[in-house]
């Protein structure tokens, strides 16, 4: 595998070098890397190169992979976080990226169409939450099919698509043998069937069903996979954040529909006309997505189709669609590295149906954190808020159709401008320090709900319900700035690449068991305990801060194919070593700084 050595690395070993004043600088060798970021070591013999050097350089260098960390530490003397820091900097490949995309026009319209194509499938979930927490406050939907607001009909239909997810989410593995796109092209497909037989649903069973295929379809929405591997390296957080925030454009959208439906209350078309809308942003997937979106490159390498993977890494990670751009190469080598440490075999059906992966020692504590990253995106709260508003707000009065699809219409609007501020949070916040704030944001802001709803039992007064509306407001503003721009970029940043496509399936297959756990307790509970339901999710989240301090690894500044450094070094606890190479990184950014100032 080509590759360059790290330069403070080489260093030490020129030092060792006893010929090494009679031969080739280390500051030749840096400058000849910079020239050319893939050149191996061997293809500098034009600079006399000692035997022993290069010696060292095959030997000792070679061993500085994911493997052999620490045998390449005992032999070059250095700690193994330096030898891992110089793996991680040595190309500097945030720099490159930077440098090899500038955002004309033509760039632009580049990523926009894929941005667009992609938030298509954001946006139709966004719809769906939309759809079901308004109709839910429509009597003319309760009355044709002849059930309340709360209770086990509305549970099941509400947990009949996480079921669907559920069942689903196994095939998003597919996406390793046919594409991101098929796939992706095939669960749009079958969100268009299920928007019909919802929207035209004779009886409840058929509603039933367009609910089960409508879960299944969204789960092979693979949107967040393809756009972590597609996105050119220094804007990956930002351009994931933004496709998350797609979700709210869709949701806000949808809700101001919902309140002109609000005043239509003499027609079922009130609630069928919403659910048909439901197929539109996969109708456009389904007629874009092979126009506008190109195979992401991590694919095309898997598949051995090199060539392709170039062309489209200089599509979207260069200016001038520029294949002799230093980012290809760096790019290029990185993935291929990933896929020689980490693949075992020839992929086949039945092999991408095999999750044992997931529970073997090396891939534990990846597991784990996806577990527990899963269960906190589904259990934070916000269900109650998403499709059980129109109860909860039942709790503290506010009764009213129309005013219930106003407060919710505000609800979903503040979410979607504040999740587009926390996709530009990403890239110049910690990962960790999002997930930490977004915690303690649910605790004290479902805390003061709690409080709130607890006077009003008390009391009935108007002000202490307007209060519980503002804390609620509140919440969704610092839940989408926190922890809503993060659902879609660190279950992936976590899965090495050999891994992602099965990982993402076991996170959906986690979000769909728990979604049916909450939208079927929440349903249920709500309507015995009302407002202490949010209690459970105080405790949970006080719980869950707990997890996260010791679990969950720091990933920001980091290339995919890096992070796994963090997980894969042997001997070494992930979250401990992701805060020391940080605290490092960000040393030598400020040493740097600071010889440029001299």
């Amino acid at each position: 595998m080509a590759r360059h050595t790290p330069p403070r690395l080489l260093q030490e070993l020129e030092a060792r070098s006893p010929e090494k004043h009679s031969h080739h600088s280390f500051a030749q060798v840096q400058q000849a890397n910079m020239e050319s970021p893939e050149r191996k070591f061997d293809d500098l013999q034009h600079h006399e190169i000692t035997p022993q050097l290069a010696h060292t350089q095959g030997e000792e260098i070679q061993l500085a992979t994911r493997g052999d960390l620490n045998t390449a530490a005992d032999k070059t003397g250095l700690d193994i976080v330096d030898v891992v820091l110089n793996r991680v900097a040595e190309d500097d490949i945030m720099a490159v990226s930077r440098n090899s995309l500038q955002m004309n026009r033509r760039a632009v319209l580049r990523l926009a169409g894929i941005l667009f194509v992609m938030g298509m499938n954001q946006a139709g979930y966004g719809i769906d939450w939309a759809v079901i927490g308004n109709i839910n406050s429509f009597p003319t939907w309760h009355n044709y099919f002849g059930f309340g607001n709360t209770g086990a009909v509305l549970g099941t239909l509400n947990a009949l698509m996480s079921i669907g997810g559920f069942c689903g989410a196994p095939f998003l593995v597919l996406s390793d043998n046919y594409g991101r796109r098929s796939v992706n092209f095939l669960g749009n497909f079958l969100v268009i069937i299920a928007a019909l037989l919802q929207s035209q649903a004779p009886n409840i069973a058929c509603f039933m069903i367009g609910r089960f295929i409508l879960g299944f379809g969204t789960s092979l929405c693979t949107s967040s996979q393809y756009m972590a591997e597609i996105s050119p390296l220094h804007l990956r957080g930002r351009l994931v954040g933004i496709f998350g925030a797609c979700f709210q454009i869709g949701s806000v959208l949808m809700s101001g529909v919902m309140v002109a439906f609000a005043r239509w209350t003499t027609s079922n078309w009130q609630w069928r006309l919403p659910l048909l809308l439901q197929g539109l942003p996969a109708v456009l997937v389904c007629i874009f997505i092979y126009f506008l979106c190109p195979e992401t490159p991590r694919y095309l390498v898997m598949k051995g189709r090199h060539d392709e993977a170039r062309k489209v890494i200089a599509q979207v990670m260069t200016t001038h669609n520029d294949i002799n751009s230093p980012i290809v190469p760096l790019v290029m080598r990185q993935i291929e590295e990933s896929l020689e440490v980490a693949t075992t075999g020839k992929k086949t059906l039945r092999s991408s149906w095999d999750f044992r992966v997931f529970f073997t020692r090396r891939v534990a504590f990846r597991t784990a954190v996806l577990v527990f990253y899963s269960l906190f995106q589904s259990w934070n709260g916000g269900g109650i808020i998403g499709t059980y508003i129109s109860p909860a707000l039942d709790t503290v009065g506010i009764t009213a159709p129309l005013s219930q699809t106003g407060i919710n219409l505000g609800l979903t609007a503040i979410y979607f401008v504040f999740t587009a501020v926390g996709a530009f949070l990403i890239d110049i916040t910690r990962r960790r320090t999002l997930i930490f704030a977004g915690l303690i944001s649910c605790i004290l802001t479902q805390t003061a709900v709690t409080i709130t709803s607890w006077q009003f039992t008390k009391t009935g007064s108007t002000a202490t319900a307007g209060l519980t509306v503002f804390w609620v407001f509140l919440y969704q503003v610092l839940s989408a700035m926190f922890i809503a721009t993060m659902h879609n970029l660190y279950p992936v940043e976590i899965l090495s690449l050999p891994l992602r496509a099965k990982g993402m399936a076991l996170y959906s297959l986690i979000q769909s068991i728990a979604g049916v756990v909450q939208t079927y307790g929440i349903s249920v509970g709500i309507g015995k305990v009302g407002y202490k339901i949010w209690v459970v999710y105080i405790v949970y989240n006080s719980l869950q801060l707990i997890v996260v301090y010791f679990l969950f690894p720091e990933t920001s500044k980091l290339s995919l194919e890096d992070i796994d450094y963090i997980f894969e070094t042997p001997k070494e606890n992930p979250v401990k070593l992701s805060l020391r190479l940080e605290a490092a990184r960000n040393q030598r950014e400020k040493d740097a700084a600071s010889a440029q100032q001299q």
